[in-house]
């Protein structure tokens, strides 16, 4: 189906920006396109004289013209189902006005010389359209209709807690990295005037909570009757977790090198995504619907001939057929 596919390209190609962003700003490339929206004052593609920055920078905002199209496209499909649900469209159309806001804060970024606000603001509304595509994602798969507790209300409940924490680390995260050495251009910059060793310090804390969470969450959902999309994705939680804290405490211990910082990003999306999917997968809901991206044509009428003598007949015969046949299976069914 045509809707489905879109969302899961969609899901795909948000996750894959954030971590194209990322690389943006660890390689202090957030200016390599001066002006915004054209590269240049003069021209929309990097130029010579930007060397690697400007392309990576420009390489960046390309992907995001592609993902810009296909946030249009989504909300058009949901509009053209056979049966239009007015779930996924709302959640089409607030994924297409959450991106319109990105290009704006991302134009107001650079337009700001890469505040360490403007920057966190921008890679958390990225988390915030990824909850929202990764849920669109999970209903287009389904069938209308109400939903059902896929366990006790308590693993409900643990999963939105450990979804609340998990967006909790990863605004520390972005407190960290503003007040770090990668905030965006190591020339130009600002930086947050916190202390980098108690930010980072509060940022674990938080993290360890988190694992202790996801702890309980994989225990839980063992002895709580859970469903087996639950148990799947807990221990799709709980092996991102164990690896993303691994990644954490070597960069810490190395000097927060440039290649781990990129793979803690996309470790922190991946592992966003995996405690949405155990927060959804908590609720059953129906059966998936044949939902086309168009509706179907009009039926072709059947073809019309005169009638003749033998269709009667034909019919009467087909049906002291079916009689008889009725009789002797109850004949061959009487008890001898």
């Amino acid at each position: 189906m045509v809707f489905q596919r879109l969302t899961r390209v969609s899901v795909v190609l948000l996750a894959l920006i954030v971590v194209t962003g990322g690389a943006v700003r660890l390689t202090g490339s957030g200016l390599g396109c001066p002006t915004w929206p054209r590269c240049s004052e003069d021209s929309f593609v990097t130029q010579s004289e930007y060397s690697v920055h400007g392309w990576i920078e420009f390489g960046n905002r390309l992907l995001t013209t592609v993902v810009g199209a296909v946030m249009l496209l989504l909300p058009l499909v949901s509009l053209r189902l056979r049966e239009r649900r007015r779930d996924l469209v709302l959640l089409a159309f607030g994924l297409w006005l959450g991106f319109l806001g990105q290009v704006v804060l991302g134009g107001l970024t650079v337009l700001f010389k890469l505040h360490p606000a403007l920057v966190a603001g921008h890679f958390l509304l990225s988390m915030l359209l990824l909850l929202d595509v990764v849920a669109l994602d999970r209903r287009a798969c389904a069938g209308p209709g109400p939903t059902r507790p896929a366990g006790g209300r308590e693993l409900l409940w643990l999963s939105r807690l450990l979804v609340g924490v998990a967006g909790a680390v990863l605004v520390l995260g972005t407190v960290v990295t503003g007040t770090g050495p990668h905030s965006g251009d190591s020339a130009e910059a600002k930086r947050f005037g916190f202390d980098i060793t108690n930010v980072a310090q509060l940022h674990a804390d938080a993290a360890m909570l988190l694992v202790g969470l996801v702890i309980a969450t994989v225990l839980t959902v063992r002895v709580g009757g859970a469903s087996r999309a639950a148990v799947r994705a807990s221990n799709a939680l709980a092996v991102i977790t164990v690896a993303q804290a691994c990644v954490g405490f070597v960069q810490y211990f190395t000097g927060v090198p440039v290649a781990l910082v990129e793979l803690h990003i996309a470790g922190a999306t991946a592992l966003w995504i995996a405690a949405l999917h155990v927060w959804l997968a908590m609720v059953n809901r129906p059966a998936p619907a044949d939902l086309p991206a168009s509706p179907p044509g009009p039926r072709r009428p059947p073809p019309t001939g005169h009638p003749t003598t033998a269709g009667p007949a034909t019919a009467d015969a087909a049906g002291t057929a079916g009689t008889a046949g009725t009789a002797d299976q109850h004949r061959s069914k009487a008890p001898l």
